[in-house]
């Protein structure tokens, strides 16, 4: 993630969920990805703070994302000191890999795995949120700093570790994308999947990553979740929050 991108409505919808999960109980660490800012507008949907009705999903979150999303200097440690995230882990070094020699990128990208390894340690979720999501790339790669690598996933995940990750939808079919989104099952064939996407101006995917016997639990976490205020949300006349089939 960018800080650019902070408050943006995907923030909204992002922390809504992660303050459920942590209030049902769930032990949390957060892997913000962090990248640097682009110059890019992306992140800027931050309207929904204007609208009073929004207000009603989460009164404590929405009332905590109205002084940070439009500033000109937001950064991910507001939000972590806001309050509103309380009682999760968090890992917010900055990736930036891409003006460095190729040759020493995947020696600094692993250097910084390592220690989100060790930060988040004590999680029993850990949340990834990669700028675009996973790919299969070389970590040497220019550009891979915007992705979560399937081995980076596989370290939390045999080391005991339930795994969510942030996963941009591509321009394919829905034939494609039901593949694309069981892609980590090639890394971590005993693995159990579940998601849920959030679509409001674009669509985030959250792809669950699950050892077999926290498979129910965590199912039923998400139907519980569709059931709050948030399942309510609609965009065109159809829930923002959906199940993804997976």
């Amino acid at each position: 993630m960018k800080n650019q991108y902070i408050g943006d409505i995907g923030d909204y919808g992002k922390y809504g969920l992660l303050r459920f999960l942590r209030d049902s109980g769930v032990k949390i660490g957060v892997n913000w990805y962090l990248t640097p800012k682009d110059g890019r507008t992306d992140g800027c949907h931050t309207e929904y703070l204007g609208i009073e009705a929004m207000r009603q999903y989460d009164e404590d979150l929405f009332d905590a994302m109205k002084p940070i999303a439009d500033l000109d200097g937001k950064h991910i440690v507001m939000v972590e000191s806001s309050g509103v995230l309380d009682g999760i882990a968090f890992y917010h070094e900055e990736m930036d890999f891409d003006n460095i020699p190729s040759r020493i990128r995947g020696e600094k990208r692993a250097e910084w795995h390592r220690r989100a390894l060790t930060a988040l340690s004590g999680c029993e979720l850990v949340f990834a949120d990669p700028d675009n999501g996973l790919i299969d790339r070389k970590p040497s790669a220019k550009g891979a700093q915007k992705y979560i690598l399937p081995e980076e996933i596989e370290c939390y995940f045999k080391r005991g570790q339930q795994v969510v990750y942030y996963q941009h939808r591509p321009r394919i079919n829905e034939t494609n994308w039901d593949a694309f989104k069981r892609r980590i099952l090639m890394k971590i064939p005993e693995a159990r999947l579940l998601a849920v996407s959030f679509n409001r101006w674009s669509c985030r995917t959250y792809i669950f990553v699950l050892h077999e016997n926290e498979y129910a639990r965590y199912e039923k976490l998400i139907g519980d979740f569709l059931e709050t205020n948030w399942g309510q949300l609609k965009v065109c006349g159809k829930p923002a929050f959906i199940p993804e089939i997976i």
